[in-house]
């Protein structure tokens, strides 16, 4: 009867994750122009793959032609990527009731709000989302036995997914860096090349490299850049006088402005823009400003980490860190959510939990187990990449880096504490991982 219940829990999941994806009026944002008038560019123009916004939306918009066919087309998507994440997760874990209870907790938790909400939107997050899910899936199967389709699916997914939006190009180049480490270390213990490792390696950077260099040479960063120097630099002359170190002009009016400002609200952070006053510092941005902001975060290491734990918030237009500002009005809430999207604080005793367990259990030593562990610190690079990496709308921003951390940390947990309850008597064991000697 598991495999029947395991079904049942995914066709419930569907049908509630096309109700609300369908059920009412797609919403519309400035974005979703943005991207509408993209994908009314000619398929092979550079306008349509080099615009001001990434490609995945724009060929999603091109194919169903509507607004009413995107939410619909990235409800089926959804559908099929969580699902293949749970079954997936459900694999790891010994047959019956502990596979039914893998499946459904991670069908469970993609029908929280913050996951589910985005469905009805002509945005990128939830295609984003569940690009995100099918590419964890498909780690977690190439942890267990690297084959060259697996090779493949995930260079692929790993494209898909840094096309879709700018800052996931980050993620995917971090992701072949590990990829990399894990070669070399196979090659130390093995004296074999590991050619399946080495390929993996070179398809995700080779995806980083190419979605990164269509997005510097579209401008479309230029702005984010811009934003974060209104929140977290002009407002404070100390970083404004290292700044204008490096080549930035006008920091004395720039100083100037910032002592005139009040924040646009009681408890927000300030909001500097002098770029319509000052032309050269705009053409300076658009130059130089990325380049400069990196060399900013390298030679100051502790701001990736400290400025986003910042009171208030160094952020603007971000509906002040609720996400259900994106909501559509008559959604129809999960009850689950609070149990399966708790606080941030609930991760560090929940990962406690999990390696616990895991130590117990001896899952530790797993490829799969330690992949999920892997992707779950790769979830929070994604979020503070993604908030670093502009200073507006951030709450939306670092919802994929958030949903990553998240499922990772759930899956780390229930597969270790499952793990424990197979040595209980009679209890059936999970089928051991090949050894992957091949990779």
């Amino acid at each position: 009867m598991a495999p029947a219940v395991a079904l049942a829990g995914w066709c419930g999941f569907a049908w509630f994750v096309f109700w609300q994806g369908t059920s009412g009026v797609p919403l519309i944002w400035t974005d979703s122009t943005s991207y509408a008038l993209i994908a009314d560019h000619p398929l092979l123009s550079t306008g349509f793959w080099a615009g001001q916004r990434p490609v995945v939306v724009p060929m999603a918009l091109k194919l169903v032609d509507s607004a009413t066919g995107f939410v619909a087309l990235q409800s089926l998507v959804a559908v099929a990527a969580w699902g293949l994440l749970a079954f997936t997760v459900g694999r790891l874990v010994a047959p019956g009731w502990r596979r039914v209870v893998a499946v459904w907790a991670v069908l469970a938790f993609a029908t929280s709000t913050p996951v589910i909400l985005w469905n009805r939107s002509v945005l990128s997050e939830s295609l984003s989302l569940s690009l995100q899910a099918a590419l964890v899936a498909a780690v977690i199967w190439a942890a267990r036995r690297l084959t060259w389709p697996r090779v493949l699916s995930i260079v692929l997914l790993a494209l898909a997914y840094a096309a879709t939006r700018d800052a996931q190009v980050w993620t995917v180049g971090v992701l072949g860096v590990v990829v990399v480490v894990a070669g070399l270390d196979r090659l130390r213990r093995t004296r074999r090349f590991p050619r399946r490792l080495a390929v993996l390696a070179a398809g995700l950077l080779v995806a980083a490299a190419a979605t990164g260099w269509v997005a510097a040479h579209s401008g479309r960063t230029t702005q984010n850049a811009a934003n974060v120097f209104f929140v977290r630099v002009f407002p404070f002359p100390a970083r404004v006088a290292w700044f204008a170190t490096h080549g930035m002009p006008d920091a004395r009016r720039i100083d100037q402005m910032a002592a005139a400002t009040r924040p646009p609200e009681p408890g927000a952070a300030k909001v500097v823009d002098p770029v319509p006053a000052y032309p050269a510092l705009g053409r300076w941005i658009d130059d130089h400003g990325q380049g400069t902001y990196l060399l900013w975060m390298v030679t100051h290491p502790t701001f990736v980490f400290t400025e986003p734990l910042r009171r208030p918030e160094r952020a603007f237009n971000f509906a002040d860190g609720d996400l259900t500002f994106y909501a559509a009005p008559d959604r129809v809430g999960s009850p689950l959510s609070p149990l399966f999207w708790p606080a941030w604080w609930w991760m560090v005793p929940m990962s406690v939990v999990a390696i616990a367990a895991a130590v117990v259990g001896g899952r530790w030593r797993r490829r799969s187990w330690l992949a999920v562990v892997m992707l779950a610190a790769l979830g929070l690079v994604t979020m503070l990449i993604a908030w670093n990496g502009d200073g507006q709308e951030v709450t939306r921003h670092t919802i994929e880096g958030f949903a990553e951390l998240h499922v990772c940390v759930l899956v780390a947990v229930t597969v270790a504490v499952l793990g424990l309850s197979e040595s209980w008597p009679h209890g059936p064991k999970a089928p051991a991982e090949a050894d992957g000697g091949t990779a």
